[in-house]
């Protein structure tokens, strides 16, 4: 456990740290690593667009539905337990898929992985982080977050493997590093313990006597489940979110093969946009996170989807290379900045003692974006033989649900007063 050998470092931060690297290793490999086999497979079992990103959406989809669960698990087993089940699952699946040869293959393992992966993704460390900061939560889910915009950076390496070793071998190396890594972190993403001896958020200064003035620590604040899922903050929420995650996951999904088919350039050219898409939502993930502690977060998440969906437009709009590039530039961060803003609210509304469950229960609620943003464009891709339309309608689509649900967005007063944030 790194905090033996660090007692003087916050454990909050260790948690924060451990869980960032290993949403890296997943965001690398799992989420924006598989676009680079999306054309091999393909073209080497001769499947169309539609049915090959319907194993993306099938990703997302099934995803969502072990989000919930593993909100369940998480609340009643505690973030380890779960965590390392997920590595392992995730791993394991990985490896199975690089030798499959039938669609369906490509179908249930890829089911399989998304189960893990719930278990082995952010919403583990997210829901351990809610509990050892209050003041500082967005900022440091913002910085766990950046784990999976690093994790982006790697996919020029993941193509290079492809293109050098094939896509089965490929896929053999990454679930050996996927597995050591995860299992040599897991074990320091914990939920706080009640009583811990250094206090919330870490602070050392006279700010942190609030944390001993009989305000109860986090893990003991909480809406009920049942109460939450009445509330109209989850309902509106969640439909935001349900837009924002049809345009990105469309993206991420469709931007290799969008730039190696429609734009002609080389897997690696390709490949390296998806490193210029992360870095962007790092940028995103960050300044979101660092301003929505300052001011509004219901803002901050507006100005979110406004950038998504104009970079969406902007790639409908792109006749070459470089201003496609402008359109993934103005994207990611929109996307970027959900990551961090959703999951604080989030927290903010509901209180932290039911985080993994109502977190769980939102994110299945938004995966219906995500699971069927890739399948429609891949769909429209196949009608009109371009990706034109298909980033037209996502950007319709996040705009028209996510503008007005942010804007009915209202806080539950439920909670203490001394655990209601300010997010309007």
């Amino acid at each position: 456990m790194l905090r033996k050998f660090f007692p003087n470092v916050y454990e909050g931060w260790i948690v924060v740290g451990s869980a960032g690297c290993i949403v890296m290793a997943l965001g690398a490999i799992f989420f924006y690593g598989f676009g680079t086999i999306y054309n091999e497979v393909r073209t080497e079992f001769g499947w169309d667009n539609a049915d090959t990103a319907l194993a993306f959406s099938l990703r997302n989809e099934v995803g969502g539905m072990g989000a919930v669960l593993v909100g369940i698990a998480i609340d009643r087993i505690g973030a380890r337990i779960v965590l390392f089940v997920g590595i392992l699952m995730t791993a394991s699946g990985v490896f199975i898929m690089s030798y499959m040869s039938e669609i369906w293959h490509f179908y249930a393992i890829m089911v399989f992985i998304a189960l893990g992966s719930s278990a082995a993704a952010g919403q583990v460390g997210l829901t351990a982080i809610a509990t050892w900061f209050r003041d500082r939560r967005t900022f440091a889910m913002s910085i766990m977050t950046l784990g999976g915009g690093i994790g982006g950076l790697f996919v020029v390496i993941i193509a290079w493997i492809v293109e050098l070793a094939g896509w089965r071998d490929a896929l053999r190396v990454l679930a050996l590093f996927m597995f050591i890594l995860g299992f040599s972190l897991a074990g320091n993403v914990r939920i706080r313990p009640q009583g811990h001896h250094q206090p919330l958020d870490g602070k050392k200064d006279d700010d942190s006597q609030l944390s001993e003035q009989n305000i109860p620590e986090p893990i003991d604040i909480g809406v009920s489940v049942k109460d939450a899922l009445k509330s109209r903050a989850f309902i509106f929420l969640s439909i935001a979110l349900m837009g924002s995650s049809f345009g990105f996951v469309a993206i991420v999904v469709h931007q290799i093969p969008y730039f190696e088919t429609q734009l002609g350039m080389s897997k690696s050219t390709a490949g390296s946009t998806i490193a210029m898409f992360t870095t962007f939502s790092i940028i995103g993930r960050f300044g979101f996170g660092w301003m929505a502690d300052k001011t509004s977060k219901q803002f901050m998440l507006m100005i979110a989807i406004l950038l998504l969906a104009s970079g969406l437009i902007i790639l409908g709009l792109s006749t070459n290379f470089w201003i496609a590039l402008i359109g993934i530039a103005v994207a990611a961060p929109g996307f970027g900045g959900t990551i961090p803003l959703a999951p604080s609210m989030t927290a903010d509304y509901f209180g932290t003692k039911y985080f993994g469950t109502i977190n769980g229960l939102l994110r299945f609620v938004s995966t219906t974006g995500s699971a069927t943003g890739p399948w429609v464009v891949g769909k429209l891709v196949d009608i009109n033989g371009d990706y034109v339309i298909g980033w037209f309608v996502s950007a319709a689509v996040v705009l028209v649900l996510g503008i007005p649900s942010i804007l009915m967005l209202r806080q539950p007063t439920v909670l203490p007063s001394s655990q209601l944030i300010n997010t309007s």
